[in-house]
């Protein structure tokens, strides 16, 4: 077994004992544990959070148009399709638009010299890692990651970044490359670039899974944090049972947000390998696995 397999057997694992699929005393106990780190995770979000409040810790505005586009719990919410939409939709406006994400699971520096850096006090000189100038797709996914990788694929126009500092990559991508467009990818929680528009999704379908935060839960922060969004999408919604008594809960901690329901439908087939496009009657009649 690799590391990667271990990885994915352990996360598999704390989801059950999350969930509570696993019920003997040793997985109750284990809970127990993780609901006492919660209660940590929560001070240290509510201290992080006031401190930029208080303007202790300080926000920046890069002087262009910040859009920031992400969700309160982890996992899947439809976040990438959004970013691509809007970035698609600016960029045919003649907005050059540079997209910033923190490259989740992408290849960059190792844990020794992120450590070393760190003890030596050593400052990041490193510039943002370019996966799309605009005109070419200058990195492999394994490098950028699946989402830039995949974003960089489908806008051609569009510069994308990775850099876990988005303040650092949003002066590069103004500097280098020109941009008066800002899209933070997963921009949420990232309090230290400013944006104009704050935009939250939330999965319909299963909106604040058990209400917990991390690592108890799926939150990232607190649900009362949702009052920082501008907007507020609630993805999956196609004819979704408990959309109307998730609007009241929503508006009940954010009243001034605008709730845009999104529905999901497919528009056709994609050979990975390939590209190409086949109708979604393709599969009629065929027996499919997934």
């Amino acid at each position: 077994m690799n590391l990667q397999q271990f990885l994915d057997n352990a996360e598999t694992y704390m989801i059950d004992v999350i969930l509570k699929r696993r019920r003997s005393k040793l997985h109750t106990c284990l809970r127990a544990f993780l609901y006492l780190c919660s209660r940590l995770y929560y001070r240290v979000i509510k201290l992080r959070n006031a401190l930029y409040a208080h303007r202790i810790l300080k926000d920046h505005t890069p002087g262009c148009l910040v859009i920031s586009i992400g969700n309160i719990t982890v996992g899947g919410t439809g976040k990438t399709p959004v970013v691509e939409i809007f970035a698609r939709i600016l960029s045919e406006r003649n907005r050059k638009v540079a997209i910033l994400s923190r490259g989740y699971k992408s290849k960059g520096p190792s844990l020794f010299q992120r450590l070393m850096k760190v003890i030596f006090l050593s400052p990041d000189r490193s510039k943002p890692r370019v996966v799309s100038n605009g005109e070419n797709v200058l990195l492999s996914s394994l490098q950028a990651g699946d989402e830039p990788y995949m974003l960089a694929r489908n806008l051609p126009g569009v510069i994308v970044l990775v850099d876990k500092d988005r303040v650092k990559a949003a002066q590069y991508a103004i500097q280098k490359f020109g941009c008066d467009t800002i899209i933070m990818d997963d921009g949420f929680q990232y309090l230290s670039l400013k944006p104009r528009h704050n935009i939250l999704l939330i999965d319909a379908t299963n909106a604040f899974s058990n209400h917990h935060l991390l690592p108890l839960g799926f939150l990232r922060e607190p649900i009362e944090n949702i009052r920082r969004a501008d907007y507020i999408f609630l993805t999956k919604s196609n004819g979704h049972p408990g959309l109307r008594h998730l609007k009241r809960f929503i508006k009940k901690h954010n009243p001034a947000a605008e709730i845009i329901e999104c529905h999901h439908k497919p528009q056709y087939l994609k050979e990975i390998r390939t590209g190409s496009q086949y109708p979604l009657s393709y599969l009629d009649g065929k027996r499919v696995a997934s």
